[in-house]
C-alpha cells in the first residue's frame, strides 16, 4: 500500500504548514524562521520553503526584524507572523452565537453559521 500524497491540496492545508500555521497564531510577536523550526520539530530549509509558499498564498506575513545571536551580535533577518486568512486555514476555534465549529476558511464558518440558523 503506497501513501497518497498530499501535494495535490493547496499548501495552506498541507499538515505540516497547519503545524506551522496553529503555532503562528499562538505566539504574540513575529518570529525568526529558525525558531519557527525549532519549535515545530522541522527542518529550517524545510520550514524556510513552507513559509516561502505560505507566504505567496497570504497566510503568513514576512517582516524584516533585528534577531540576537548571542551577546552584542544583532543581525537582521526575516520573521513571520499568521494572517486573518492564515488563522482561517488553520482551522482555529471560531465561536458565533454560541457556534462551536472548526473552519478551515470564512466560507466554512459562514456556511457553519447559516446552517445552525
Amino acid at each position: 500500500m503506497t501513501k497518497q500524497s498530499n501535494r495535490n491540496i493547496p499548501v495552506e492545508q498541507w499538515p505540516e504548514s497547519l503545524e506551522i500555521l496553529r503555532h503562528l497564531a499562538a505566539q504574540s510577536v513575529p518570529r525568526p524562521i529558525k525558531e519557527v523550526a525549532r519549535d515545530v520539530s522541522a527542518p529550517e530549509i524545510s520550514t524556510r520553503n513552507r513559509l516561502a509558499k505560505l507566504e505567496a498564498q497570504g497566510t503568513v506575513r514576512a517582516l524584516r526584524a533585528i534577531a540576537t545571536l548571542g551577546p552584542g551580535k544583532e543581525v537582521t533577518c526575516t520573521h513571520y507572523e499568521i494572517t486573518q486568512y492564515g488563522k482561517d486555514c488553520a482551522g482555529l476555534r471560531t465561536q458565533g452565537q454560541g457556534l462551536k465549529v472548526r473552519v478551515n476558511s470564512v466560507f466554512s464558518w459562514a456556511a457553519a453559521l447559516e446552517a445552525s440558523q
